[in-house]
């Protein structure tokens, strides 16, 4: 299965893009040492904070346990920059530690280059990609058993992201269920025997330590989740589907910045890697991420209508934690006075670490559709 081309050019990193002042600057600068820090401190810490959840002391496991949240959260978010290659000049060096992340993550089931080239799909072609051919993921989700959906529907209410779980697992099994992945069942073999070997020397060792775990890798969920729900409200295709071309206008409207604190802009940095900056972001992919916040600033003004804070997010993303399964992202509407955001449930099952490749193993009656 191949991503649908149309005639977008992308050159150095951009679409479309009009002047910036130092354009150069953005697409060349490489900063290796903030990123070897950052980076170090990603490996370190997974491994400090195991030691820390491991242990009988509750201080050090509650401090494990933040530890651990934040490494996964900026493992992944260096997993994005490495789709980009906006750490190291090396191809290969991108790919490594690419894959490195996605095993901290628990999204090392799909090869990194065919992450990263569905990632890349999504900027090139300004829209989001599902699985489900030729249903929705609401279909997916209407067509389960009844218990199975209502368990499903209980775990969400509770914030533990089931979907995003399930998910996970279709992609780890996808090679074992159907064709266009087949090549890759030894890989996904040896990986679910490593990965379960671990977890489970890690519950015989401590059984406290994989309940810290378990906390930690949902609260890492969560924040990536809520990260990526609301930067679009793009139109959703299937990864083998035809797909307009859109404008770079059509980009910016459908795209969203999250504001943490206009005065405390660092927090950008330390929480979500400045991965916030997402209209920065989408007009510049080669930009990395210690310089967005600069880029941010060049490109937009602080009245710019595409801010939205965090702070009113969180109320939507609760609130709207079992519509958004079932009735999609909603809108956002423009008015005179900024953006209205009281429809926006945003999105899910979208996540930059999860391949979007179809799943053509799963077989849904026409009637799911038709009754939605």
């Amino acid at each position: 299965m191949t991503i649908p081309t149309t005639n977008i050019k992308v050159t150095a990193g951009y679409i479309e893009l009009e002047k910036i002042p130092d354009l150069k600057l953005y697409v060349k600068h490489r900063n290796h040492w903030i990123s070897y820090v950052a980076i170090a401190y990603v490996l370190v810490g997974y491994g400090l904070s195991l030691f820390c959840i491991t242990t009988n002391i509750w201080w050090l496991n509650l401090l494990g346990v933040l530890l651990l949240i934040h490494n996964l959260t900026w493992a992944a978010l260096f997993l994005h920059e490495f789709f980009h290659h906006n750490i190291f000049s090396s191809h290969r060096l991108n790919v490594v530690f690419g894959e490195i992340m996605l095993f901290l993550t628990g999204s090392c089931y799909s090869v990194f280059s065919n992450v990263a080239r569905h990632h890349i799909a999504h900027h090139v072609h300004r829209a989001d990609f599902s699985p489900f051919h030729p249903f929705s993921m609401s279909d997916f989700l209407e067509s389960l058993p009844k218990p199975v959906q209502r368990l499903v529907v209980l775990l969400e209410w509770l914030c533990i992201p089931a979907v995003n779980l399930l998910f996970r697992w279709m992609i780890a099994l996808s090679p074992f269920l159907g064709q266009n992945r087949r090549d890759e069942r030894l890989r996904n073999a040896l990986l679910l025997l490593l990965r379960g070997s671990l977890f489970t020397a890690l519950a015989i060792y401590s059984p406290r330590g994989i309940i810290c775990y378990f906390i930690a890798y949902i609260s890492f969920l969560n924040i990536i989740q809520f990260l990526e729900c609301f930067q679009h409200t793009y139109s959703v295709f299937h990864i083998d589907e035809k797909v307009p071309k859109h404008s770079q206008k059509y980009d910016e409207n459908n795209t969203y910045s999250l504001v943490l604190s206009p005065r405390w802009s660092w927090l950008s940095s330390l929480i979500f890697l400045n991965n916030n900056y997402h209209n920065a972001h989408h007009r510049l992919m080669s930009c990395p991420w210690y310089l967005l916040p600069r880029l941010d600033d060049e490109l937009y003004s602080r009245s710019y209508q595409q801010y939205i804070g965090v702070s009113k997010l969180l109320k939507n993303y609760f609130r709207y934690r079992i519509h958004r399964l079932f009735q999609g992202q909603g809108t956002v509407d423009k008015t005179e006075k900024g953006l209205d955001i009281e429809k926006f449930a945003g999105a899910t099952g979208m996540s930059f670490m999860l391949q979007r490749k179809p799943f053509d193993w799963l077989k849904l009656s026409s009637s799911v559709s038709s009754n939605n």
